[in-house]
């Protein structure tokens, strides 16, 4: 729809997808793709729940510089060479089980996500991360590219190029 704004639509995608894709490097520089659910918290927190076997939770115990992507479905798209998607540059840092957050935060990643996070949260090798957005870009559609500022990047400013 022509008349949508960029930030409600934004909204709206972070609301309604339930995982993100992640690039992590690891101590070898060698970039890491992955993806997991995650939780959201306005205006511009996100929280991951994932095990130390996996590559990219390693990188970020190491390096905590990540990279995340939220990208509307391939099948609910009009036009595969736009999809709408938001892309941020975030700091990670450890949510220690003893943060008075901690538990609550939880909570609602398993209200979120389901039965399986509730199992999840007996494994001794899951850790919680806060992802906190440094810069961003929103994408949603040719043309309607937008650089993300504010304090919180909550502000839209539309990208040309040329």
């Amino acid at each position: 729809m022509p008349d949508e704004q960029p930030d409600s639509v934004c909204a709206t995608l972070i609301e309604e997808m339930y995982s993100l894709q992640l690039s992590s490097l690891g101590p070898d520089g060698i970039p890491h793709c992955g993806y997991t659910p995650y939780l959201y918290r306005a205006p511009s927190s996100f929280y991951i729940f994932v095990s130390q076997l996996a590559a990219h939770t390693r990188h970020l115990l190491e390096n905590k510089t990540v990279a995340i992507m939220i990208i509307a479905d391939e099948q609910s798209t009009s036009q595969i060479f736009a999809r709408t998607r938001v892309n941020y540059l975030c700091e990670a840092k450890i949510v220690e089980p003893d943060n008075q957050d901690y538990a609550l935060l939880l909570d609602n990643y398993q209200q979120r996500h389901g039965k399986m996070a509730g199992l999840l949260r007996q494994l001794p090798d899951f850790i919680l991360f806060h992802l906190t957005p440094m810069s961003g870009q929103f994408v949603m559609g040719f043309g309607k590219a937008f650089r993300l500022t504010g304090d919180d990047l909550s502000v839209f400013e539309h990208t040309r190029t040329g």
